[in-house]
């Protein structure tokens, strides 16, 4: 028997900060609605959908203050952890997903920007979505200033070398640091923002000028793999969700 489409709500951040690769298998299996947060109101409840995507931004969690969707979005996804409704957040998504859970999320002792390897620990390899990934270790982007520490109750799957909380599963739901989503194309209109100059500080020009090649080279590995954790996700998703 075919199983219905999955019904996603995308939350962007930033009109560039897309799903990226990870359309791949939400174009096959689910119907996704994206709510825009800069512009349109955060829904308070999660009915309707049977799972949440969270994307990146240039933002962060302290900006809580001055960016009053901020906190609306971290009530809908515990909301969504108590409905049990799964997410799969990503950079941004991950530091607000880890808040939501009653982490602690702050600035890092330094930026982690380019391609880097991200290495899964022993429950990674076990991971049901994650366990199809090829080898222990990959390389992938990196674009971020800030980390969270690993919510109570949630398992950690993967790190760097620099930042130890790179992948977490709570449940259903998957706090994800790292850009898996984003090949050359991608980072290459990320750069072409407002963030270049503080990613230029950080990474040197020469760094900067690389960055979009690195991420394109990396794509070979990346862009099948954002596919293959995506649709097995979207596949355990669908099994676990409620009938009706």
């Amino acid at each position: 028997m075919a199983v219905s489409r999955i019904r996603v709500l995308e939350l962007r951040h930033a009109e560039v900060e897309t799903s990226g690769a990870y359309s791949t298998a939400l174009d096959e299996l689910a119907d996704v609605t994206t709510v825009r947060v800069w512009r349109e109101c955060v829904p308070d409840k999660t009915a309707g959908y049977d799972a949440i995507i969270v994307m990146g931004g240039p933002m962060g969690v302290g900006d809580i203050d001055s960016i009053p969707w901020i906190a609306s979005e971290i009530a809908l996804l515990r909301h969504a952890v108590a409905d049990d409704v799964p997410v799969w957040a990503v950079c941004l998504g991950s530091q607000l997903l880890a808040a939501a859970l009653g982490a602690e999320v702050f600035r890092g002792e330094e930026p982690e920007i380019g391609v880097r390897e991200v290495r899964l620990n022993t429950d990674g390899m076990a991971d049901q979505v994650w366990k199809a990934v090829p080898s222990a270790s990959f390389e992938t982007v990196q674009w971020h200033f800030d980390t969270f520490a690993l919510p109570d109750g949630a398992t950690l799957l993967a790190g760097s070398a620099a930042y130890p909380n790179q992948l977490f599963r709570y449940g259903d739901s998957y706090g994800i640091q790292f850009h898996l989503e984003a090949g050359g194309t991608l980072i290459r209109r990320w750069l072409q923002g407002e963030s270049r100059d503080e990613v230029e500080a950080a990474i040197g020009t020469a760094g900067v000028d690389h960055f979009g090649d690195d991420a394109a080279a990396a794509e070979a590995v990346t862009a099948p793999l954002s596919a293959t954790v995506m649709r097995r996700w979207l596949t355990q998703v669908a099994t676990h969700r409620p009938a009706g």
